[in-house]
């Protein structure tokens, strides 16, 4: 599997640059480029867009009919990787996180932004083998981030695909709920090596937009989804 950290290395020593020079270039410490070509973090959106940038290459090798199917998707859709930056999103998408083009929301990650109950959902996902090669699906009903516009009730569908780099990304489907759950309750399910797993989250302390407020399109349904 072709990590992203081994794009970079790659990427830098085609244009000719040591990792002195490609630093200085991205105003950081020659450090940082190292740990990043040896897997040991990966950088963050912001870092992700000037590497790209420098590079004048994509460090995610895209499966273009995978990125083209989710940007020209009718409904709420977006490619997600497993640190929940955005590789691709549908007009909905871009409309419901207040966000007047992709270039807005594309190379953006939603973890700084994560409040509570969103990070004890990410944390649990990741320990359950979500962002692992076993994950079959999951599916989430929670107040959901979005860039600009708050939480919203969503329930969203999450299946794998592999990257023509290796990586592993996720597809989401959402569809806006109508009224929040009378329990207050978020809920995740998801299937990891053949088995189900859930948990349940109070979210009571969520400021969540008024669904009459919410813009409407045409739910989707999971088969579709799918």
């Amino acid at each position: 599997m072709r990590k992203i950290g081994e794009r970079i290395k790659s990427l830098r020593r085609s244009r000719h640059l040591t990792q002195q020079q490609l630093a200085e270039k991205l105003g950081i410490d020659q450090g940082a480029v190292s740990r990043w070509e040896r897997c040991h973090i990966t950088p963050s959106a912001v870092y992700r867009k000037a590497l790209e940038e420098v590079l004048d290459a994509p460090l995610m090798e895209m499966n273009c009919s995978l990125l083209e199917s989710v940007n020209k998707d009718l409904h709420f859709s977006l490619l997600l990787d497993a640190n929940l930056c955005v590789l691709a999103a549908s007009e909905i998408t871009l409309a419901v996180n207040g966000c007047r083009n992709r270039n807005e929301l594309v190379g953006q990650c939603y973890t700084p932004i994560l409040d509570k109950p969103w990070q004890r959902l990410y944390q649990w996902l990741k320990e359950s083998g979500t962002f692992a090669d076993g994950i079959n699906w999951a599916k989430i009903t929670m107040p959901t981030p979005t860039l600009h516009s708050g939480y919203r009730w969503m329930d969203s569908l999450w299946i794998p695909f592999r990257l023509d780099s290796g990586e592993l990304a996720y597809r989401i489907s959402c569809r806006m709920l109508e009224s929040a759950p009378s329990e207050s309750l978020g809920r995740a399910i998801l299937e990891v090596d053949n088995k189900q797993r859930e948990l349940l989250i109070p979210v009571q302390e969520h400021k969540v937009y008024n669904p009459q407020q919410q813009p409407s399109f045409k739910h989707k349904t999971w088969s579709h989804a799918v």
